[in-house]
């Protein structure tokens, strides 16, 4: 990896769009065709916010998918990115090789996220990275039982062994072994992780009252639940 000079990382995992192979669960009932617009606006989003943090003390990286190509995702992504494969047979190992990966090249504090939050916003890594100046980890409950954000100071295996994912039970395997593991933890606010049209019917309905949302404006041009 390259030589760096800040001491925090973000991993943001993302996938390149490409019609069909993102957000297949939402694709179910909203067709291919607007799933993929909808994580290509989610991820935009992202990245937007991503590049709103303090570039002198927050390093940025993307790790895409192994089936992608790096050019189709850099020329996507744009500038304020290192990009990286991720490497492993599960979730699991591909979140633990990239956080390895991370702190092997002399980062001291790293967060990851995925790219299907549309709430995600650069007020929420700052205060995971300001809460790890004292504590040891911190995690972002998902409505749907899982997390949207894990931030760690130092890594374990077991943090990705044994958990069984894309279930509603990996938020509380996690923090059990980061209870176990003695960590001290700071719990960020929950987040609706958009997977399903259900979760995008909720998310819509919450933001009703904040038309303002430039997210939740763009969405309502191409949606209707």
């Amino acid at each position: 990896m390259e030589k760096i000079t800040q001491r925090n990382a973000v991993i943001v995992f993302a996938k390149y769009p490409d019609e069909g192979k993102v957000k297949t669960r939402l694709a179910k009932t909203t067709g291919k065709k607007f799933a993929t617009e909808f994580y290509k606006l989610c991820a935009q989003h992202t990245f937007q916010e991503l590049k709103k943090l303090p570039e002198e003390t927050i390093r940025l990286y993307i790790f895409f998918d192994s089936d992608n190509n790096r050019g189709k995702i850099k020329s996507w992504v744009n500038s304020g990115f290192l990009f990286h494969p991720q490497s492993g047979k599960n979730l699991g190992e591909k979140m633990f090789t990239a956080f390895s990966e991370i702190f092997e090249n002399g980062f001291e504090k790293a967060v990851i996220i995925g790219t299907d939050l549309p709430d995600i916003s650069s007020e929420i890594i700052i205060e995971a990275f300001s809460a790890m100046k004292k504590k040891d980890a911190v995690i972002g409950p998902s409505t749907d039982g899982g997390y949207y954000l894990l931030g760690l100071k130092s890594i374990r295996k077991e943090f990705f062994t044994n958990i069984d994912w894309s279930t509603d039970s990996v938020y509380e395997q996690t923090m059990d072994k980061l209870i176990n593991a003695n960590m001290e933890i700071h719990t960020l606010k929950e987040l609706i992780d958009i997977d399903t049209e259900n979760d995008l019917i909720d998310w819509m309905s919450s933001k009703k009252q904040n038309e303002s949302n430039t997210l939740f404006s763009k969405m309502s041009s191409i949606y209707t639940p």
